[in-house]
């Protein structure tokens, strides 16, 4: 490469501030510091454009011209039958051998801050399994997909990658091609065999209605993490959308079979052929911890054309079962197939071009027609290549303005135009003809919605993937927000997009009534297989995280509770005051986060087992106090229902009046529970009894017994055994450690020991009871302590 072709690299001084954000996150080590001018330096000799650090400077001191420097990408490979008739071979063949999977894995650049996670709707370790696909180790790389996806090779086949990872890859975001990740993970995930790695029981018990993505997602992380997980599946088998909405060309029922399978193997419980009505929910609380809706949205959007009422529509699922059926009957005399010769698809998605292409296999001609102009359309772009190489004509600025029957029984269709100029624009529909033709059908396939009646139970569905003004600091250093407007995404705003399905999948953990929760399709509506799953996954690994708290002690198992402190202090004593709580509550914990009230949001707070409002009294006496108006905005903008518990620390300076009642009231207006409370002067008088109540109220299950069991089963007991049971601090961990170890040796008899045994079972009878809030076992705790202390 000569010297012109290396990209030009412009570093502007005087804007340099030395921050060091693009040294860090440059993949090929191109960015040096001047120490002496304390700005940066960049080697154009072994930058790759790959633009990361102009999208990441927060001053815009860099800019770089030239093209990517990097490899061409693997070619995808097409299974092209010259008919396609009655065929259903899958058409993305995917790599051919290892030499394709390594040298696409080499264009990776293993980015520090790797946007293509960030884009990724369940955040599989992008870089990491792309690492183990250069090794060949598809054990490995395996193992590194099985910690955030539950299908890796089902999402390989049908993710939206433009708009997810690879439309996040660096390379894109600088214009160019991206590394073929879908690829990569479908080469490793049909090489390598999942692990049914199950934990220990945590008495967890969770009904799942609907066997689709978000379910699997749901009954995967329940069940591998201890639970009991029963499925009610409305179909033969489990799948959902997958099995019934997808062709087989596409997604073999044979992947979706064996991600099934790995279910049954960790436990999960299938109960075929069986729809739940909304009106058994509760009853199914009795008999689950949790119960799940992840049925989808299955109500079909209808199309508009007048004359419709007089014509038979055919539904696109419907019409997908049907032609499937037909040409598995027909499978051993595929000339003896029939179907329509000429059909019209109203709408041109990726669900258009399945019925279309389903259309070409039965023999029949197709027509699809999406009102939209083809620059915004929301087709894949290879789903619409596949299916015009495949014969289908897809008409975009164009719609269906009425039908009429025929006295052949065939259906006349009037298309007339629309325009569009721009992407947010809705098409304006003109009453110029574009064609009048005569079909055999007509097929709606302009998308789903969520049911009515799921509609009218939940009136808050659906839930909007909400992009927030202010965005993350650590989404907005990670630069993908900055990158160029591209092809590989239909240039959509990438980041955008992820930060709005962040959003849905914080609230896919928060129930809608009590111990009820709704995920998927059904929580936002339409969306993606993989997003449908990653929100399945983020309820089950927070159905867990609260079991945790709640279930029968086992030894290592229980997690420190996670304690979030909202601040809002202008004059900096509730900071104070909330900095040395923050200190007395690492005691218990070492998951704590103490952040300004303005950057508390509400997905953050579900994440979180614990929410202190550390705040002030505003207003005069006169006219009525209450709290800070910063804190009073927070409170009602939590989500309603969380399992969040809330704690107020309230600080004042005469008297603080009805503003703890006013305070609490507002939460539980929120569906909340206010756990303990506290209002004091800036000296802080009362902080440990506030500490001791909001102990006592949040986590009575320190697993003391736990321990004790541990100490007399085991050998030496090690400080970070002690850390990782009862969740306290180092240099308590090893005091503690040290002191259960001298008991230790000097245990004496049999007789002793089965006096110590007996015991630790009766106090962890007691704990047990503290944690179903059983009274009665607590108060007979009471009336023995003196005995246990003998």
């Amino acid at each position: 490469m000569t010297i012109s072709e290396f990209p030009k690299v412009t570093v502007l001084k005087d804007r340099c501030s030395g921050c060091q954000e693009c040294l860090v996150r440059c993949p090929v080590e191109a960015i040096s510091l001047d120490e002496f001018t304390y700005t940066v330096d960049v080697d154009g000799s072994v930058c790759v454009a790959c633009r990361q650090c102009e999208r990441t400077c927060p001053f815009s001191a860099i800019h770089v011209e030239g093209a990517v420097r990097v490899d061409a990408r693997v070619p995808a490979h097409l299974f092209e039958p010259e008919d396609v008739r009655a065929d259903l071979h899958e058409v993305r063949v995917g790599f051919l051998n290892d030499d394709e999977l390594i040298a696409e894995a080499s264009r990776c650049l293993n980015c520090p801050d790797a946007t293509c996670v960030r884009g990724c709707p369940t955040h599989n370790d992008i870089p990491a399994f792309i690492a183990a696909a250069r090794n060949l180790d598809f054990d490995g790389a395996r193992a590194v997909l099985a910690a955030t996806s539950s299908m890796p090779e089902i999402c390989s086949r049908v993710c939206d990658t433009g708009t997810q990872c690879e439309g996040a890859c660096s390379f894109a975001l600088a214009g160019d091609m991206p590394v073929a990740i879908h690829e990569i993970e479908r080469y490793l995930a049909d090489r390598s065999t999942p692990v049914s790695t199950k934990a220990e029981p945590v008495g967890l018990s969770v009904a799942v209605i609907g066997g689709g993505p978000a379910g699997i997602g749901v009954a995967d992380v329940v069940a591998r993490g201890g639970g009991q997980v029963t499925i009610f599946e409305a179909g033969a088998e489990i799948g959902g959308l997958l099995r019934s909405g997808i062709p087989e060309f596409t997604l073999p029922n044979a992947v979706v079979s064996r991600v099934a399978s790995q279910l049954e193997d960790l436990g999960v419980e299938v109960v075929p052929n069986t729809r739940v009505s909304l009106e058994v929910l509760e009853d199914l609380t009795r008999s689950f911890d949790a119960v799940i809706i992840a049925q989808g949205a299955n109500a079909p959007l209808p199309i508009t054309a007048a004359g419709k009422e007089n014509v038979h529509v055919t539904e696109a699922n419907d019409f997908l079962d049907r032609a499937y059926h037909t040409i598995m009957d027909h499978s051993d005399d595929p000339v003896e197939l029939t179907g329509p010769k000429n059909v019209l698809v109203v709408g041109a998605g990726n669900t258009a071009m399945d019925v279309a292409r389903m259309t070409r296999r039965l023999g029949g001609s197709a027509t699809c027609v999406d009102w939209m102009d083809r620059r915004f359309s929301l087709v894949r772009p290879d789903e619409l290549g596949e299916a015009e190489h495949e014969g289908v004509e897809v008409l975009f600025s164009v719609t269906v303005a009425s039908l009429r029957p025929l006295a052949n029984g065939r259906i006349a269709a009037t298309l007339v135009a629309t325009v569009q100029e721009d992407r947010q624009q809705r098409p304006k529909v003109t009453d110029k003809v574009f064609r009048v033709m005569e079909v055999d059908e007509v097929v709606a396939a302009l998308g789903y919605r969520i049911e009515p009646d799921l509609l009218a139970t939940f009136p808050s569905l659906p839930v909007r993937k909400e992009v927030p003004i202010i965005k993350d600091r650590h989404w907005v250093a990670s630069g993908i927000f900055n990158g160029l407007a591209n092809d590989v995404s239909r240039r959509m705003a990438v980041g955008d997009l992820s930060v709005g399905r962040e959003h849905a999948r914080a609230r896919a953990q928060i129930a809608l009534k009590d111990h009820i929760y709704v995920v998927g399709d059904s929580l936002i509506g339409p969306s993606t297989v993989v997003e449908a799953m990653a929100q399945g996954r983020k309820l089950g690994r927070s159905l867990l995280d609260r079991s945790s708290r709640l279930a029968p002690s086992v030894v290592g198992r229980l997690r420190p509770p996670r304690v979030l402190i909202s601040i809002d202090s202008p004059g900096g004593t509730t900071r104070a005051l909330a900095l040395r709580l923050a200190d007395l509550l690492s005691s218990v914990t070492n998951e704590i986060v103490a952040v300004p009230v303005d950057q508390v949001s509400s997905d953050m707070v579900a994440d979180f087992d614990l929410l202190v409002l550390a705040t002030w009294v505003d207003g005069l006496v006169v006219g009525g106090q209450h709290a800070s108006p910063a804190t009073e905005r927070l409170v009602g903008q939590l989500p309603v229902g969380a399992a969040t518990q809330v704690a107020v620390l309230m600080t004042y300076g005469f008297d603080p009046g009805h503003s703890l009642d006013r305070l609490e009231a507002l939460v539980v207006q929120r569906g909340l529970r206010v756990v303990a409370q506290c209002a004091m002067k800036s000296h802080g008088d009362g902080l440990f009894g506030f500490v001791h109540d909001l102990s006592v109220a949040t986590w009575p299950d320190i697993d003391a017994a736990g321990l004790a069991k541990a100490v007399l089963v085991a050998g030496e007991i090690l400080p970070s055994e002690v850390g990782a049971t009862i969740g306290i601090r180092p240099e308590l961990a090893a005091a503690v450690a040290r002191s259960v170890n001298e008991l230790r040796a000097l245990r004496g008899t049999d007789e002793l020991m089965t006096k110590v045994m007996n015991s630790v079972n009766e106090l962890q009878v007691v704990i047990d009871g503290w944690r179903r809030q059983d009274k009665s076992v607590a108060q007979h705790h009471s009336a023995r302590t003196s005995v246990l202390a003998q």
